[in-house]
Protein backbone atom coordinates (compact mmCIF):
# COMPACT_ATOMS: atom_id res chain seq x y z
CA UNK A 1 0.00 0.00 0.00
CA UNK A 2 2.83 2.57 0.86
CA UNK A 3 4.04 2.17 -2.75
CA UNK A 4 0.67 3.03 -4.08
CA UNK A 5 0.54 5.96 -1.89
CA UNK A 6 3.90 7.11 -3.09
CA UNK A 7 2.61 7.07 -6.66
CA UNK A 8 -0.35 8.74 -6.27
CA UNK A 9 1.60 11.60 -4.25
CA UNK A 10 4.06 11.45 -7.15
CA UNK A 11 1.13 12.05 -9.84
CA UNK A 12 -0.25 14.71 -7.59
CA UNK A 13 3.28 16.56 -7.22
CA UNK A 14 3.64 16.30 -11.28
CA UNK A 15 0.46 17.71 -12.23
CA UNK A 16 0.97 20.41 -10.01
CA UNK A 17 -2.29 18.89 -8.36
CA UNK A 18 -3.05 20.61 -4.88
CA UNK A 19 -2.81 17.73 -2.23
CA UNK A 20 -6.21 18.42 -0.72
CA UNK A 21 -8.03 18.09 -4.14
CA UNK A 22 -5.54 14.94 -5.19
CA UNK A 23 -5.04 13.33 -2.23
CA UNK A 24 -8.47 14.14 -0.49
CA UNK A 25 -6.64 15.94 2.46
CA UNK A 26 -8.35 17.97 4.77
CA UNK A 27 -8.11 21.45 4.86
CA UNK A 28 -9.13 22.63 8.12
CA UNK A 29 -9.14 27.10 8.84
CA UNK A 30 -9.19 27.92 11.77
CA UNK A 31 -10.67 31.92 12.59
CA UNK A 32 -9.19 33.01 16.38
CA UNK A 33 -10.38 30.82 18.73
CA UNK A 34 -14.25 30.08 17.84
CA UNK A 35 -14.69 29.26 14.61
CA UNK A 36 -12.91 26.33 12.66
CA UNK A 37 -14.17 25.50 8.59
CA UNK A 38 -13.57 21.68 7.60
CA UNK A 39 -13.32 20.85 4.01
CA UNK A 40 -12.80 17.31 2.41
CA UNK A 41 -14.64 15.13 5.33
CA UNK A 42 -16.87 11.72 4.90
CA UNK A 43 -18.98 12.34 7.75
CA UNK A 44 -19.99 13.41 11.82
CA UNK A 45 -18.56 9.95 13.77
CA UNK A 46 -19.60 12.15 17.34
CA UNK A 47 -21.46 15.33 17.70
CA UNK A 48 -21.47 16.71 21.46
CA UNK A 49 -21.64 20.19 22.93
CA UNK A 50 -17.89 19.40 24.24
CA UNK A 51 -16.59 17.21 21.36
CA UNK A 52 -17.06 16.96 17.78
CA UNK A 53 -15.42 14.04 15.85
CA UNK A 54 -15.51 14.40 12.26
CA UNK A 55 -14.33 11.34 9.69
CA UNK A 56 -12.02 12.65 7.04
CA UNK A 57 -10.46 10.45 4.20
CA UNK A 58 -7.19 9.93 6.53
CA UNK A 59 -8.70 9.25 9.74
CA UNK A 60 -10.68 11.23 12.43
CA UNK A 61 -10.45 14.74 13.28
CA UNK A 62 -10.88 15.77 17.04
CA UNK A 63 -12.86 19.36 17.73
CA UNK A 64 -12.72 19.92 22.06
CA UNK A 65 -14.33 23.12 23.20
CA UNK A 66 -16.85 24.41 24.99
CA UNK A 67 -20.42 25.12 23.69
CA UNK A 68 -19.49 23.56 20.39
CA UNK A 69 -22.12 23.59 17.65
CA UNK A 70 -22.49 23.28 13.65
CA UNK A 71 -23.10 26.44 11.93
CA UNK A 72 -23.27 25.29 8.07
CA UNK A 73 -22.99 21.99 6.88
CA UNK A 74 -22.63 20.88 3.25
CA UNK A 75 -21.01 17.69 1.68
CA UNK A 76 -18.10 19.14 0.95
CA UNK A 77 -17.66 21.79 3.87
CA UNK A 78 -18.89 22.55 7.68
CA UNK A 79 -18.07 25.51 9.78
CA UNK A 80 -17.81 24.69 13.66
CA UNK A 81 -18.60 27.43 16.45
CA UNK A 82 -17.82 27.62 20.10
CA UNK A 83 -14.51 28.14 22.17
CA UNK A 84 -12.37 25.63 20.32
CA UNK A 85 -9.83 24.70 23.02
CA UNK A 86 -8.03 21.51 21.21
CA UNK A 87 -7.39 20.32 17.61
CA UNK A 88 -6.22 16.50 17.23
CA UNK A 89 -5.26 15.31 13.81
CA UNK A 90 -3.57 11.86 15.14
CA UNK A 91 -6.05 9.44 13.89
CA UNK A 92 -5.66 7.20 17.33
CA UNK A 93 -7.20 9.59 19.58
CA UNK A 94 -10.62 9.38 17.60
CA UNK A 95 -10.81 5.94 18.47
Amino acid sequence: MKKRKNWKENLVTALEVPRDLGLKEAVITVSGRNQARIENYRSILRYREEEIVILTFHGPLVIRGKSLGIQSYASEEMVIQGKITQIILDPREGR
